[in-house]
């Protein structure tokens, strides 16, 4: 048994599988202040201003290791790797280091990384001044595709079609800063299909590799409202074969011994380009979808990685627990406000090929807050013996989706009226009274980059991550 200390940013709240996870005897965490009271009695909870701040970070891993030696680190999501990295490096635990938890957030160091090693991606270059990040998009040509270099959940991240759409990306939060002070530009590309590949590696070597493709490329569905849905490609499909053999290259490139990966991957009219990856399990319900069909359980393997384990306890995935050759899932939106009405499992479960409904909202839920491109009611996972049946299955659960809610502090009595959204298509025109939720939001509100004062040099200039992430 273990002790472990788990990265958690004030604006997530970790699975409880992570909390009472078997290997783990003792759980310590490290999150922002004022969010305590998240977590059971019994955890030790040590606070920070800033899980970005890695050195603020590794004083409160001191501390927690004064009074119990620490055996490993946990960083699931996207925004406590780099701290995770930085305190691994100086308390000597196994698990990526600081080096390498640096290379798979920092967009740009990132795709520098990976363009030197002969991967394909789209043009692309750093900035770190408003002047900087238009004459890169000058010299690319309209439109472009402009991000921090540190963010997830599609935070920040969009595609600007002229100067003046980009000084309102610039003006509304996108401009380098001191505590982000890179941004990426990059040609758009012509995405005709996105992919994502989720992947488990250990002593430098790809142990599990899963590829999946999305429904819609993800950027295109950005401020769309729907979350993220994807389906399992076989293991031979030929698509799977040339997107986890970039996979393998990734990984290589940026150096990860042993951990969890997630990585994004565009369909082009040129051919396939590398978009990110990312040292932790996707977002959403893709490490349940993952497991669904082959038994590979992505968190579990992230613990057993941070802790200096093989990933697998018997040297192998478990069993599927389904023969379907094709899985997909889908995320069920969400909506800002009271839900006064949502689509039930069972009634959603009666659906042609479904597997599995969780849904995490109830009749009476308020919905506030950013809402970011894995956030979602709940998910669906469908099973399919085709291609085509996986797509049309998907289909047919976001058109019988619904869901009413009742915009907060509208109306003489404080109700206002109801508006629904369905899923599927022609779903797109929200009613006026209601705000259809963005993908523009990550998992933290304040996507910030490590600021080790001594080990600055050691951070060129992070992932969007899908849900990312995740």
């Amino acid at each position: 048994m273990a002790h472990a200390v788990l990265i958690c940013s004030g604006a997530r709240v970790p699975a409880a599988r992570l909390l009472d996870h078997p290997l783990l005897d003792r759980l310590s965490i490290i999150t922002e202040h004022g969010h305590t009271a998240r977590y059971p009695d019994g955890v030790a909870v040590e606070t920070v201003g800033s899980v970005h701040d890695v050195d603020e970070v590794l004083a409160a891993a001191w501390r927690i290791a004064g009074r119990h030696p620490l055996d490993g680190v946990l960083a699931p999501y996207e925004v406590g790797l780099p701290a995770a990295g930085y305190v691994r490096t100086v308390l000597g635990l196994p698990g990526p280091d600081f080096t390498t938890a640096t290379l798979f957030t920092n967009k740009h160091a990132m795709k520098q990384r990976l363009a030197a090693a002969g991967l394909p991606l789209m043009p692309f270059a750093g900035a770190h001044s408003d002047a900087q990040v238009r004459a890169r998009a000058a010299e690319f040509g309209w439109p472009v595709v402009v991000k921090p270099a540190y963010g997830g959940g599609s935070k920040d991240v969009a595609v600007v079609a002229d100067a003046a759409e980009l000084d309102a990306w610039l003006a509304g939060g996108g401009s380098p800063r001191p505590r982000n002070p890179t941004a990426v530009v990059e040609r758009r590309a012509d995405i005709l299909v996105e992919y994502h590949c989720d992947g488990v590696v250990h002593d430098g070597a790809v142990r599990s590799v899963v590829t999946s493709r999305y429904l819609e490329p993800v950027l295109g569905r950005i401020g769309q409202g729907d979350p993220y849905g994807s389906y399992q490609l076989p293991s031979d499909h030929p698509e799977h074969r040339a997107v986890a053999e970039l996979h393998a290259a990734a990984v290589a490139a940026l150096g990860l011994r042993s951990g969890v990966t997630h990585l994004e991957v565009f369909g082009t009219p040129e051919g396939l380009r590398v978009s990110e990856v990312a040292c932790r399990p996707g977002g959403g319900a893709i490490p349940a979808a993952i497991h669904l069909r082959s038994g590979v359980d992505l968190v579990d393997a992230c613990v057993r990685t941070s802790l200096g384990l093989p990933p697998f306890p018997d040297g192998t995935p478990a069993a599927a627990r389904t023969d379907a050759r094709y899985v997909g899932h889908c995320g069920l939106a969400l909506r800002p406000g009271t839900i006064t009405e949502l689509s039930t499992e069972a009634e959603l479960a009666a659906l042609p090929g479904v597997l599995d409904v969780v849904l995490h909202q109830r009749v009476g839920d308020r919905i506030a807050g950013h809402i970011y491109s894995a956030s979602a009611a709940g998910f669906v996972h469908v099973g399919a013996d085709t291609e085509e049946e996986v797509r049309e299955r998907l289909a047919t659960v976001r058109a019988a989706y619904r869901i009413r809610t009742r915009p907060d502090g509208t109306g003489s009595d404080g109700t206002g009226p109801e508006s629904t959204r369905p899923e599927g298509p022609g779903s797109e025109s929200a009613a006026p009274d209601s705000t259809v939720p963005d993908r523009t939001a990550p998992d933290t509100t304040d996507p910030r980059p490590p600021t080790p004062d001594h080990a600055a040099s050691a951070a060129p200039a992070r992932p969007v991550a899908e849900a990312v992430a995740s």
